[in-house]
């Protein structure tokens, strides 16, 4: 059976996803080595180079040495398609939010263990849950992956103004201000309100902490409180929990309270006096 010929310049074959069920053609090539290892990288197998030419045989079988792009979208495709997978079929937004979640963190877990392998799983599982959401909100009509993909791509050129525009950043602090504020402009979140917002709920209790109060911080709060260790906070937590405290909703409620208070302009300064 035949398949397509996808043709590409050797210039533009390392920036391309290339689906490998379908045959491959690389056209004016000046690096054969480089040309010959990526293509074995995509497809598995060896390729040679004649006439600064490169051609490689696709397959589009479902159990092969390497796959591809394609190959996930297809995969995915056949298990939430009719006669598909029951489970997969059946889970909806919110029956597998959580598993972005623990993905999330066990990719955290192998980053701090500087687990390679583990790394290079966790980071598939995670785009697992990205392609599921967007797959399931395909075949309800609700967005694509192609949207996805356009929206990250523009969020990406429009908040690097130093890169992508006619602003300059020549630190890394310099960059993250300039991304903040071409994100402020977009969400038109120029308020403190509306930057407090943006902080969910769902996040872990300190994560919320730490990201409200360095907000309420820049917008005038003062604190004036004794320095403490991540060991008093500890012990500080522990008194918490020996008076009953449920820790996770009920820190996250006291950091609402004090964003209320400070928008409300009931306090100014954090003070354990």
């Amino acid at each position: 059976m035949s398949r397509s010929v996808f043709t590409i310049t050797e210039a533009d074959l390392y920036d391309a996803l290339i689906d490998t069920r379908y045959d491959l053609r690389v056209i004016d090539i000046t690096d054969p080595e480089r040309v010959e290892a990526y293509i074995e990288k995509l497809y598995g197998c060896k390729v040679a180079v004649t006439g600064g030419e490169a051609y490689a045989e696709g397959n589009d079988s479902l159990f092969k040495p390497r796959y591809s792009d394609g190959d996930l979208i297809h995969v995915m495709r056949r298990l939430t398609g009719e006669g598909g997978c029951p489970w997969d079929r059946a889970q909806t937004h919110e029956s597998i939010r959580k598993n972005a979640i623990e993905e999330a963190y066990e990719l955290c877990e192998a980053i701090d263990a500087g687990d390679l392998d583990g790394m290079r799983e966790e980071t598939g599982d995670i785009l697992l849950q990205a392609l599921f959401h967007c797959d399931m909100a395909e075949r309800a009509g609700e967005f694509t992956r192609l949207d996805v993909v356009d929206e990250l791509v523009r969020k990406l050129v429009t908040r690097h103004t130093h890169i992508f525009g006619e602003d300059k950043a020549d630190n890394e602090s310099e960059a993250l201000d300039r991304w903040e504020a071409a994100k402020a402009k977009e969400k038109h979140a120029e308020t403190l309100e509306s930057k407090l917002a943006r902080i969910p709920d769902t996040f872990p209790a300190l994560l919320k902490l730490q990201k409200t109060v360095k907000k309420l911080r820049e917008a005038g709060l003062e604190i004036d409180v004794p320095a403490a260790t991540v060991h008093d906070l500890l012990i500080s937590a522990c008194g918490a929990l020996k008076s009953g405290a449920d820790l996770e909703p009920d820190l996250i409620k006291e950091v609402n309270a004090l964003s209320a208070a400070f928008m409300d302009g009931k306090i100014t300064k954090v003070s354990d006096k």
